[in-house]
């Protein structure tokens, strides 16, 4: 049987329609980054997450979009756009916005917001965050069977307790090996820009220090090590190809579940504004192959990965004590939660002062 012109053109029209239909019935999520997708660290492993997210729930169900490196004052402009365009759930990664993703969130009451490592949620905002402090602890301790200085180097972004008690755990680690170790910081005061970050790690390796840690967001302190020839430790993704015979291990940030799940209770209405803080145990966090480390070594690091990720082992308990000599716990205690999030000062042992 042959169709007609109108019938065909009605056939046509109608699977249009339909397929219009199930383009406005997807759900639009939106994703805004503080860095660039290639930095291949934090931003790339954010999203290499909304990636895995993608086909998890399927592009029949979902859209996403993605703003790169959107500056502080540009925040507002980037999330209205994502607003209009019909975004109906926006992830923004980077501390640097909580502020101002609250703003947006008691604006945008149709909106639901998942702030990456704010500190509190609200009626329309989860805040989810990773233990990343048990990566750091792990360092400190390999980094005191590497330097022969006695002196570990760490690339930081900006003064916030992340970062600060990021350090702190270090610290700890580092002393659980050699009480004489010492910690030294340079601020680079971004997160990311190689050739701060490498200036950065070059006025560390100039103080002493033969191994160099960072919180921020590029390859460059690694590759610096490189090519100065000592040992470094990868951020966020998995560096070892940027400086195979100075990488350690990297510490990697593991979003693709999150954003699967957040994902998922958007579309069965389940979402509901949570405080997510996962590490080892719940795969958050996880760390690369280890590299350039003897067996022992390999073994040791290995061995205090899953006592942490048993709870047999815990970065902040005490004694505690800070830069001025006052403890802040002693023995027998640990930091809650909230005294983790809200770390406002340094250990002993640590050679700087917070600006």
């Amino acid at each position: 049987m042959t169709l007609s012109r109108r019938a065909l053109l009605g056939t046509a029209g109608a699977a249009l329609a339909t397929s219009a239909q199930a383009q406005a019935q997807r759900l639009n999520i939106g994703f805004i980054l503080v860095g660039p997708v290639g930095d291949y660290g934090w931003s790339y492993q954010h999203d290499q997450g909304r990636r895995k997210m993608m086909d998890a729930v399927g592009a029949d169900r979902i859209a996403s979009s993605v703003v790169e490196s959107v500056a502080p004052p540009d925040f507002d402009r980037v999330v209205t756009q994502l607003q209009r365009n019909g975004a109906r759930l926006i992830f923004t990664t980077s501390f640097t916005y909580f502020q101002a993703t609250q703003r947006a969130a008691q604006r945008m009451g149709n909106v639901r917001f998942e702030s990456a490592t704010g500190t509190a949620p609200g009626p329309n905002m989860a805040v989810y965050d990773g233990r990343f402090y048990e990566g750091r602890y792990i360092q400190g301790v390999v980094a005191a069977r590497k330097s022969r200085s006695k002196t570990i180097g760490y690339v930081a972004a900006f003064p916030i307790p992340e970062v600060i008690h990021g350090i702190n755990t270090l610290m700890r680690g580092a002393w659980s090996v050699d009480p004489a170790m010492k910690v030294r910081v340079v601020w680079a005061n971004t997160w990311f820009d190689p050739p701060k970050e490498a200036d950065a790690a070059r006025a560390l390796i100039d103080q002493g220090c033969d191994v160099l840690c960072q919180h921020t967001d590029s390859p460059a302190p690694l590759q610096l090590a490189e090519q100065r020839g000592i040992h470094a430790f990868g951020q966020a993704s998995d560096m070892t190809r940027f400086a195979p015979r100075a990488h350690l291990f990297s510490s990697i940030d593991e979003w693709g579940d999150y954003y699967t799940q957040r994902a998922r209770a958007m579309l069965d209405n389940s979402w509901r504004p949570t405080d997510t803080w996962e590490g080892l145990k719940g795969g958050m966090l996880r760390l690369s192959a280890f590299t350039n480390m003897t067996p022992e070594e390999q073994a040791e690091a290995a061995r205090i990965r899953d006592a942490i990720a048993a709870g047999t082992l815990h970065p902040f308990d005490g004694p505690i004590v800070r830069q001025d000599g006052t403890t802040v716990i002693p023995a027998g205690q640990r930091l809650t939660d909230e005294q983790i999030k809200s770390m406002n000062y340094f250990y002993r042992g640590i050679d700087v002062a917070i600006p």
